[in-house]
């Protein structure tokens, strides 16, 4: 998507700026547009993030390998343009350890998925744990690259979107569609509160950038 790809440029352009004086400092109104900007394309990626996954969801409950297939791809698209996103403020190792993370977070929410279509509860509550495990990793390392966000803060916030993935995956298998409504729509308004955090930690870290 356009908005996805604007936000590697911007940040990439910003972070080639050289450091302007007091007298030479961007506008407020241009500031307050590469924040705004930011902020878009962050929540039209964590969004592409759920919008996925719950792609994959309905297709491995109906058996339908060649649409599963084709999200599991997209997941992973969009788990590399989100990590890639950060590159230009915290570099490229940075950016292959969130996609480690991303990817283990997939990989849990999955293999959830496909317990729930085998009917394994062994399966169910082993995947459960790696997302447990992952929200903290993910919480850890957030929390480290940019001291604006709270570890235990992000912990809690993350482990609600890896409930929310599971709750989903559950009505989805009951066929109980209109709970999976509702909570598509906490889902989404979560993520879209998480993107906002994340885009506001990176404001206050970088202000010469925004």
């Amino acid at each position: 998507m356009k908005i996805r790809l604007s936000v590697v440029l911007l940040l990439a352009a910003l972070c080639a700026l050289p450091s302007l004086s007091p007298a030479a400092q961007t506008p407020a109104p241009q500031a307050e547009s590469a924040a705004l900007t930011t902020r878009l394309a962050l929540r039209d990626l964590w969004v592409e993030h759920i919008f996925w996954i719950r792609d994959y969801a309905i297709a491995n409950q109906a058996g339908n390998r060649q649409q599963a297939d084709v999200a599991s791809q997209q997941v992973v698209s969009n788990a590399t343009a989100i990590a890639n996103s950060i590159a230009p403020l915290y570099g490229q190792p940075a950016a292959d350890q969130l996609l480690k993370l991303l990817a283990g977070h997939w990989g849990a929410v999955k293999q959830y998925s496909d317990a729930s279509v085998s009917q394994s509860a062994a399966g169910k509550q082993a995947a459960v744990n790696d997302l447990g495990s992952n929200a903290k990793a993910l919480a850890k390392f957030l929390s480290t690259a940019n001291p604006n966000l709270p570890e235990a803060t992000l912990n809690t916030m993350l482990a609600a979107h890896g409930g929310h993935h599971i709750a989903q995956i559950d009505e989805l298998g009951k066929k109980d569609y209109k709970a999976e409504a509702v909570t598509w729509q906490h889902m989404r308004e979560h993520i879209l509160g998480l993107a906002d955090a994340l885009t506001a930690a990176l404001v206050k870290q970088f202000p010469d950038k925004f």
